[in-house]
């Protein structure tokens, strides 16, 4: 391992292994079943879109022929997750002249849990993070550049930006990292020079007019339904969540700042604890990889002190700054006994909000590691051997693969093909010709990758109850199934008397009713009960 980029082929290769090894073998629970079937259609997943990301799955998927679909989708999570972990360790290798500290550094970072999770299902958050990276990696090169090359690969930083956010808003966490790698070269900044960045940038967001263009073709996952300008500017805003902005906190801050000590208690030994409960034997291994962090963060500030402000500004930013800016509910399993009974709370664990501050403390804790045996070894005494001091620092580094390994295998297990199978049996309960009346996520997405990717049960018909309060959902209804009437898409009328008019068309149309477990007969109002199979 003789160079920067020697470390980063070589920990893309062991973690792209890895992932590979971990990899889902078909459709998973939450977003995954609708991003494989928004590739699979070309179509437009829940706002803000993620254009690029339907773009590029698309390409991938073609070029993985003849893998399984859902592998194929999955498999790009896995390659865009090693090779942000492989970039960033070249980086640091560059960065401190220490290729095999570097090495260790971007495979300890890759093995983290929330990063591992992304990486091996359908997941917008990988390219998210290689996205992070690619800005960083381009901010970098200003650096080491010589004359006007340096303003290029600005331009470049840019581009990736504008192309960053038509992926997701996530990636721009590195926006403020970035920065601080490209002051001390202190560009030559003029209004030509601005011209040309706001142009560059703008190109990368204008992949987001891929919506408005494929919304005029209805592709059958059309969230938000993005035909018009309008509509556009609201898939993009996110205006469907009602997102609750920043200053009037969902949580006390505290808390909210303690579910990122919790999520962080998960990285490094969960399959010692999967429970999220604090336990004694994985939180000793996090308190030592906090620790090597710090050691670690210490040592990077001695080597290169432009480096360590951006990595330690990337950690910043990916943390507290997203803890700010997200304005989180208590995630599901935190704030027992603090929090009043009925508080609201997130409907999932967001550790996966927080993946690039976990990737910032793994990067530091493996070089810490490498870096406390490498100072070990030229202390030791005469007659020990320091291959051995040496070799132990790689060992801590590599703990987390195996520490972490049965808790996020998702290739393992009961639950490996449990969405695929939830969705076929559902579908398969259904009548010919059927509406099926279906809960959120884990309902809806499996139900439209069985139909849309493996063509199962296209004859039914799929309402997703929580989306009736959409406009746009219930034009869909009226247009592509006759299931409402235009004063029933027009205006909201409320979930009760909404849900009866679908009952009733599907009474009309002679189309017998279904109701998913999840959803529950008491939702539903009289009409619809006495009509449906339960």
């Amino acid at each position: 391992m003789t160079d920067s980029r020697n470390a980063g082929w070589i920990s893309f290769a062991v973690l792209l292994v890895v992932y590979s090894a971990t990899l889902a073998p078909s459709v998973t629970w939450w977003d995954s079943g609708e991003l494989i079937a928004a590739v699979h259609s070309l179509g437009i997943p829940h706002p803000p879109g993620t254009a690029v990301y339907v773009i590029v799955g698309k390409v991938w998927a073609t070029l993985t022929w003849p893998l399984d679909y859902a592998v194929r989708v999955n498999l790009l999570s896995a390659v865009a997750t090693a090779a942000a972990a492989g970039l960033v360790g070249s980086m640091l290798a560059r960065w401190t002249r220490d290729p095999v500290a570097a090495f260790a550094a971007a495979v300890c970072a890759g093995a983290a849990s929330s990063v591992w999770r992304n990486a091996n299902e359908a997941e917008v958050y990988a390219l998210a993070l290689l996205a992070s990276v690619l800005i960083l990696w381009t901010a970098d090169r200003v650096g080491s550049a010589e004359g006007s090359s340096g303003w290029k690969w600005i331009l470049l930083c840019a581009y990736v930006c504008g192309l960053s956010y038509s992926l997701h808003l996530a990636a721009l966490v590195a926006v403020p990292a970035a920065a601080m790698l490209i002051a001390p070269a202190r560009p030559r900044v003029t209004m030509p020079r601005l011209v040309q960045l706001a142009a560059v940038a703008a190109l990368g967001v204008s992949v987001a007019l891929y919506l408005i263009v494929r919304a005029q073709h209805d592709p059958s996952v059309n969230q938000g339904n993005p035909a018009t300008w309008s509509a556009l500017s609201d898939v993009l805003a996110r205006e469907q969540y009602s997102d609750p902005g920043i200053w009037t906190r969902q949580a006390p801050l505290y808390l909210q700042i303690g579910n990122w000590f919790e999520y962080a208690d998960w990285q490094f030994a969960l399959s010692l604890h999967p429970s999220p409960p604090p336990s004694l034997a994985r939180t000793s291994v996090t308190v030592l990889f906090a620790a090597l962090a710090v050691y670690g963060s210490v040592a990077h500030r001695a080597l290169d002190r432009r480096s360590w402000r951006a990595l330690t500004v990337l950690f910043a930013t990916a943390s507290l700054g997203v803890i700010l800016y997200l304005n989180l509910k208590a995630g599901p399993s935190y704030g027992e006994g603090v929090l009043p009974a009925g508080a609201p709370r997130e409907a999932r664990e967001r550790d996966y909000f927080f993946a690039t501050s976990f990737l910032a403390w793994g990067l530091w804790a493996g070089f810490g590691a490498v870096r406390a045996a490498q100072s070990l070894a030229r202390r030791a005494r005469p007659g020990v051997p320091r291959i051995i001091l040496r070799l132990a620092g790689i060992a801590i580094v590599a703990s987390p693969v195996a520490l972490n390994w049965s808790a996020v295998d998702r290739r393992a297990g009961a639950d490996a093909a449990a969405a695929r199978d939830s969705a076929r049996e559902l579908l398969g309960s259904v009548p010919r010709d059927g509406i099926l009346l279906a809960a959120g996520d884990n309902d809806t997405y499996p139900l439209w990758y069985a139909q849309q990717v493996e063509a199962f049960r296209t004859d039914a018909t799929v309402v997703t109850v929580p989306l009736l309060a959409t406009a746009w959902y219930r034009y869909e209804l009226a247009r592509r199934h006759s299931l409402l009437d235009s004063a029933g898409v027009d205006g909201w009328r409320g979930l009760s008397a909404t849900l009866d008019e679908v009952c009733s068309a599907a009474r009309t149309r002679g189309r017998a009713i279904s109701v998913a477990p999840r959803l529950g007969a008491g939702t539903l109002p009289p009409s619809c009960r006495q009509s449906a199979s339960l």
